[in-house]
């Protein structure tokens, strides 16, 4: 009786990728995969003013904050393509295409609202011009309602 050889067995990633990409005929696993990885492959400062809008026939569009980032962008457009296809290991993208457009995430933090003083009343010198008492009071008055 001879002894059958043994099969290697396949790698899970291996067999789950073909199955994935049977599934996955809208092209939206490589776009949670490039939404996944932007950050890295742009850097931190890009990834600011940036984010992954749509993948659409092998372009990935990409949302940028203002027209100069866009103009910047450009000229970094192959360098980012070509550590982008790197990352992403297939040709799921072929270019990029940058467009203006609010992003959904704040780029900043906010700024923490500060408590607002206990305002006291302040007493006026007397003031023989009621005009010019009065202009003081308004003063004062607008002073406390203004934000600090």
């Amino acid at each position: 009786m001879a002894l059958k050889a043994r099969k290697q067995p396949e790698l899970l990633g291996k067999t789950l990728a073909g199955v994935l990409d049977a599934l996955d005929t809208r092209g939206q696993f490589a776009l949670f995969r490039l939404v996944r990885i932007w950050p890295q492959v742009a850097g931190e400062s890009i990834a600011r003013h940036t984010e992954v809008a749509s993948l659409k026939f092998h372009t990935a569009v990409i949302k940028v904050s203002t027209a100069m980032w866009i103009q910047e962008l450009n000229l970094m457009k192959r360098q980012i393509l070509s550590r982008l296809i790197e990352a992403m290991g297939d040709d799921s993208v072929r270019d990029l295409r940058f467009v203006k457009g609010a992003l959904s995430r704040h780029s900043r933090p906010r700024r923490a609202s500060s408590r607002r003083l206990v305002r006291h009343s302040i007493a006026l010198p007397e003031l023989k011009d009621p005009l010019l008492r009065q202009a003081f009071e308004d003063l004062i008055e607008a002073w406390g309602r203004a934000p600090r």
